[in-house]
């Protein structure tokens, strides 16, 4: 019999996933048989959409959505997905105005396991499923955990995050990482084959368990501190420079301490690694829009050790320069101009 699926869907939710997951997860035991095999059909999910009502509303894309079942009215399910949504990063969504979350909060995790894509995991978070397992996300809403779930064990470096494969909670990151997810699920409930199947009709490459190489090590972080601000505009522009940390604090005017702690707690990062993270990313740019050697790079962004920059970039982004120019580069793209 197919495990019964519920995907949450509401007025913050992606299209791209809402559909994504239940195209691929509907289509597990059916589509091979139907395209290849002949088989009879053995569909793996019976799978349905939830939401705060079954009337009709443009969900976080702009696309219509109409839910099979409304919160109120839904029966338990053996799994309950929730997809990417559309919330901020920088701010912790309000209970009153999200009633999937009152309605995850009463799932019992002996008879439903809750699953989550890409943003998705900000719900997970918010009523503590997650509180001391490790989880992903997508990594632009990192500094949203680290103020607000600091109880979650992050790693966006992650494509997949879970503690057993068998039951209790399973976050994927990034945008598309709903593939990702959604191949988790056949695999674990179908069987390896039906997922390798999924995986050719649908022809989902495999990214590895890294999120890293997709990953921006600097993101806009929304706070009030002048002088930090200040710091930031001018490490923008001299990150390169040799002791770039010393120079920033002593034209701040604060003690080292002072300002090392007003840094991390406007920027959620030390100076010192705030610093990496633009000369990491200053070198992405020049990797993907110039065809510069790896050597000119990496002195480029303050550098003059080629190999001791191979080895920082591939530590933090999963990928030496030269993959990384070979999967963000301009060639990669030049016949499509």
């Amino acid at each position: 019999m197919p495990l019964s699926v519920q995907i949450v869907a509401t007025p913050e939710t992606s299209a791209s996933s809402v559909f994504g997951l239940y195209d691929t997860l509907v289509a597990a035991g059916r589509d091979w048989e139907q395209l290849v095999s002949g088989d009879e059909p053995e569909p793996v999910f019976d799978v349905s959409l939830v939401g705060p009502s079954t009337d009709g509303f443009r969900c976080g894309s702009g696309v219509r959505i109409a839910p099979d079942q409304a919160f109120a009215d839904s029966g338990d399910a053996d799994l309950v997905v929730v997809p990417g949504l559309a919330l901020s990063p920088h701010e912790r969504p309000e209970r009153a105005l999200h009633p999937g979350l009152a309605w995850l909060a009463e799932r019992d995790p002996a008879k439903t396991r809750i699953v989550s894509a890409c943003t998705g995991a900000v719900y997970l978070a918010e009523i503590g499923v997650l509180d001391g397992l490790e989880a992903t996300t997508h990594w632009a809403w990192e500094g949203l955990f680290r103020q607000f779930y600091p109880a979650v064990r992050l790693r966006t470096d992650r494509g997949l995050c879970f503690a057993d494969a068998s039951k209790g909670p399973v976050t994927s990151g990034g945008t598309t990482g709903w593939q990702e997810l959604a191949l988790f699920l056949i695999a674990h409930y179908g069987g390896t084959q039906r997922a390798a199947r999924a995986a050719k009709v649908w022809l989902m490459a495999n990214r590895g368990e890294l999120q890293a190489p997709f990953t921006s090590m600097i993101t806009a972080t929304p706070h009030a501190d002048a002088v930090i601000a200040r710091a930031q505009e001018w490490i923008a522009e001299y990150y390169a420079l040799e002791n770039p940390v010393g120079e920033m604090t002593e034209r701040s005017g604060l003690a080292p301490t002072t300002f090392a702690r007003r840094f991390r707690k406007a920027t959620n990062k030390s100076p010192q690694d705030y610093v990496l993270a633009v000369r990491i990313e200053e070198a992405r740019q020049l990797l993907e829009t110039t065809t510069a050697p790896i050597a000119e790079v990496a002195e480029a962004v303050g550098y003059l050790d080629t190999p001791s920059f191979r080895r920082l970039f591939k530590r933090k982004t999963g990928l030496t320069p030269a993959e990384h120019r070979k999967m963000f580069g301009e060639a990669r793209f030049a016949n499509y101009a």
